[in-house]
């Protein structure tokens, strides 16, 4: 079915990137149509917070019979829980693949928001370190923009969402604007002074968490489980920030169960809309506007382009170099160790993780003053977890049983510690995706196919990182229980990039460095999938930041006349 009405812009997505497209075009004026693969985010009805894990029906671990009968029936880890579970929110409908030897874990979520409902928050700047790497160490291939370029959109990006944190004065590491930071527990404060001792620093991490009201939204009241979503609104994410400003603007038209699996395009090849199932009333349904903006979430994106074929795109749309589906890029996840701080055996209980979020981090310190310092090039960060929790996991540490049992566990709840390594993989010919030539999910839609093996470079850094933390709980008396022995999973980490990577040249890359596809002037992309190469840091805000930056550009291009309005 095709509808009449002409949008000036579609958007494809409401997670970071194109909620934040929502939000800037249609606050410009600009009628827009976002459509969204799966329901309305409703916090009040999807999320069960404010309760304990043993006052849930099923203890926290969820239903175990909630994904049968669906294609992708493995519950996604960390984000997917027995507080927001089910198929309602998460992609459990659409299947995809791994070549042989992948094992690549795609977590989805598909309710309004996406991911950025229940992200982990830590929001900070890359600097010219990470986008001029490239000429530093010789590999890949330099971001077509600078620091002095892009830091006005970061500032805004902060100013917005509200990022909490210090001014700390490092070369990897740009400051910002930022609200008073979270306050430290008390393993923080021993684990600073471990850290000065071998020089490794330990600080506040820059966290998208409200410590104080900001720009209307209230202050977090430290309830716990914010990475299964927030039921107030304190901590950035579209369902509570974009999509409601896009709304009072009353130019958006909101389209939910609507999976698009397709550009369309006129007979000289520009995009003229986009082709959707609707989930519900089971059909397909073309739409059209004078302006598209995919922003369906990294390799969704590309999985759509690859899928967009047609005379013009005989191998998907804007794909005249050949890059789409290449360099496909994630943060290697593990854990390089764990174990207690002795000294805070028996302590009284304090409340350390009500914040649930990335409350202090090891910023990236190798390679700072040269490329080649280490034997790997570039650099990782580590995250820091431990004291005491919702549920006291260090029990499997503990022999015994009985009360004696009991006791211990209570004497050790507030010294148990962690590591979290995220260390960024470097571009790889052999890490891509295509479309799988034989699979199609159940709306006929051909399945996206994942080739990805963890390289040398950020293996190095896994060994590395697990010397390293056992040199910090040698400084801090600390006792180490063990470490991972593999990393996580490719995809844990939801911090996929590189599949549309932008660019200076045609010829190597997908967009130009406003995320503007070469090929095809009325077609944008607000995700990570643009980004060349992931970095020591997170990439949610740097998504708002460079979706406002890509907004920006189009509205001028409409000023220009290079687009018409509908």
């Amino acid at each position: 079915m095709a509808t009449t009405k002409t949008y000036d812009a579609i958007v494809v997505g409401t997670g970071a990137g194109g909620g934040t497209a929502l939000k800037i075009l249609c606050e410009a004026g600009l009628n827009v149509l976002a459509l969204n693969s799966g329901p309305r985010t409703d916090p009040e009805k999807d999320y069960k917070l404010h309760r304990q894990s043993f006052d849930l029906k099923y203890r926290g671990f969820g239903d175990p019979t909630i994904h049968n009968g669906l294609a992708h029936r493995e519950r996604y880890s960390v984000e997917e829980t027995e507080y927001n579970e089910g198929p309602h929110l998460w992609e459990h409908d659409v299947a995809y693949s791994n070549a042989v030897g992948t094992n690549w874990y795609w977590k989805r979520c598909k309710g309004t928001g996406g991911k950025a409902n229940f992200w982990g928050r830590s929001s900070c700047r890359y600097g010219d370190i990470d986008f001029k790497a490239a000429s530093l160490d010789g590999f890949g291939e330099d971001w077509p923009v600078d620091y002095a370029e892009i830091s006005p959109w970061f500032s805004k990006a902060e100013k917005y969402m509200g990022v909490a944190s210090t001014i700390q004065n490092r070369p990897s590491n740009p400051d910002g604007d930022y609200l008073p930071p979270i306050p430290w527990r008390c393993f923080d404060h021993i684990m600073q002074k471990a850290g000065e001792k071998i020089g490794v620093p330990y600080l506040p991490d820059r966290c998208a968490q409200l410590t104080v009201a900001h720009n209307g939204h209230p202050a977090c009241h430290y309830c716990g489980n914010c990475s299964q979503g927030c039921d107030v609104g304190s901590f950035f994410s579209p369902t509570w920030f974009t999509i409601p400003d896009a709304e009072k603007t009353q130019k958006l038209t909101l389209v939910t169960d609507a999976l698009v699996h397709k550009v369309l395009v006129d007979e000289t090849g520009k995009a003229t809309g986009v082709a959707y199932v609707d989930r519900k009333a089971k059909r397909e349904v073309e739409v059209f506007a004078k302006v598209i903006v995919l922003a369906a979430s990294c390799v969704e994106t590309a999985h759509i382009m690859l899928n967009s074929k047609s005379r013009h795109w005989p191998s998907g749309i804007a794909n005249s170099s050949g890059q789409l589906g290449k360099n496909l890029c994630d943060h290697l996840y593990g854990t390089p160790g764990y174990g207690y701080l002795p000294q805070l055996l028996g302590q009284p209980p304090s409340p350390d993780n009500i914040a649930d979020s990335t409350v202090a981090w090891l910023p990236r310190w190798q390679n700072l003053n040269g490329a080649h310092e280490e034997k790997f090039i570039r650099g990782y960060s580590m995250y820091m977890y431990g004291g005491c929790g919702d549920f006291p996991g260090h029990y499997r540490q503990i022999e015994g049983f009985g009360s004696s049992f009991k006791r211990e566990v209570k004497r050790y709840y507030p010294a148990p510690i962690s590591f979290l390594i995220q260390a960024p993989s470097l571009p790889s010919p052999a890490n891509y995706i295509d479309i799988d030539p034989e699979k199609k999910d159940i709306f006929g839609i051909p399945q996206l196919r994942f080739h990805f093996q963890w390289g040398p470079n950020e293996l190095m850094m896994w060994e590395h990182s697990k010397q390293v933390v056992i040199d910090l709980f040698k400084a801090s008396g600390g006792e180490m229980w063990g470490a991972g022995s593999v990393p996580d999973r490719p995809g844990t980490s939801l911090h996929e990039t590189g599949v549309c990577r932008f660019g200076s040249d045609p010829k190597t890359s997908v967009t130009n460095k406003w995320a503007q596809a070469w090929d095809v002037p009325n077609l944008y992309i607000c995700d990570s999938s643009v980004f060349p190469n992931p970095t020591d840091k997170t990439t949610t805000m740097p998504i708002v930041a460079f979706a406002m930056r890509t907004c920006d550009n189009i509205l001028a291009n409409f000023k220009k006349g290079l687009h018409k309005r509908a």
